[in-house]
């Protein structure tokens, strides 16, 4: 029974650690810029975001990733932004160093953004592994974690808000993967194509500024490395000038999953707090999932007008 557990621990951890080098985010609908180097400045304002995951909590070897990103507006088209990811898997550990870079233009009503992301990621496996009776401490793939991978990676978005109501997003995580370890691990590297991972997201933004709410419904679908296809519904509302925000998730894909989101907004403050619960048997062993988000704006020192939809994500 011991060997079961930990062959299953052990297993659950060595998938996530090579899934997670594009971590994967409940609340990407109110902070895009965790997802997409294109929405980078994409507000014209200065931010900073802290996020926290716990996943599959009480679960032995959960993944545990905290996040800190910043993005802001360099001039009145270029904007620069860089981040630092930090995850826990079990016994592997991997730490992400990103740099973003963006483009900002209007084409008549059209407001887009266009980014890249740079992104430099270390993951490593705790040694003790390779003592473990019921590891194999010829494995050329765990020996090549216990000392260390070194990955360089990149991925580009785009961002664009047409008429102030319908939005699209489109991300392309690991276009450019490379290993700067020299590392030899044994058996044929993947390979894919430029568009075999993305993350795809469209939406529209219904604002009844007479009774003081907006309703977000959106669709997003994502295909991210060595994780199964994932397809979001999306439902947010925004009351009171901010001050209340609701959202609902329904994930239809492997047995279905839900998300339920709640945050608010004060001044420069934001803070939001989502709970995932599937409906697979998965479930009866762990806790769920819980993400917390801390969020603050600053405003550029020339400030120019901006519209209702510009403060949709603030």
């Amino acid at each position: 029974m011991k060997k079961a557990i930990f062959t299953l621990i052990f297993g659950v951890a060595a998938i996530a650690a090579y899934s997670q080098e594009q971590a994967v985010y409940s609340q990407y609908q109110v902070f895009p810029i965790l997802v997409n180097p294109g929405y980078t400045g994409f507000q014209d304002q200065h931010e900073f975001v802290g996020n926290a995951r716990n996943t599959w909590t009480g679960f032995p070897g959960q993944p545990t990733n905290f996040t800190v990103m910043y993005s802001g507006p360099v001039g009145d088209k270029l904007a620069l932004g860089g981040g630092i990811f930090s995850e826990s898997v079990g016994d592997i550990n991997t730490l992400k160093l990103q740099l973003n870079y963006a483009f900002r233009f209007r084409i008549q009503k059209a407001k887009i953004g266009l980014g890249l992301s740079t992104e430099f990621l270390n993951r490593r496996a705790d040694p003790e592994l390779l003592n473990h009776p019921l590891v194999d401490p010829n494995d050329d793939v765990l020996e090549s974690l216990t000392d260390g991978e070194q990955m360089f990676d990149a991925s580009v978005g785009a961002h664009v808000l047409y008429d102030e109501r319908l939005f699209v997003s489109v991300s392309l995580p690991n276009t450019v993967r490379a290993r700067l370890d020299e590392v030899p691990v044994a058996g044929p590297r993947e390979t894919g194509s430029l568009f075999e991972h993305y993350i795809f997201q469209l939406g529209y933004i219904v604002n009844m500024k007479s009774q003081n709410y907006k309703l977000i419904p959106s669709l997003a679908f994502r295909q991210i490395r060595d994780t199964p296809f994932q397809v979001d519904l999306n439902l947010q509302g925004r009351f009171l000038d901010d001050k209340l925000i609701a959202g609902l998730t329904y994930r239809p894909s492997s047995e279905g999953s839900v998300v339920f989101l709640i945050g608010s907004k004060y001044k420069q403050l934001q803070l939001f707090y989502s709970y995932d619960v599937a409906f697979s048997k998965f479930q009866s062993y762990n806790g769920g999932s819980h993400e917390l988000s801390v969020a603050c704006t600053f405003a550029r020192k020339t400030e120019k007008p901006t519209s209702d939809a510009s403060d949709l994500y603030k």
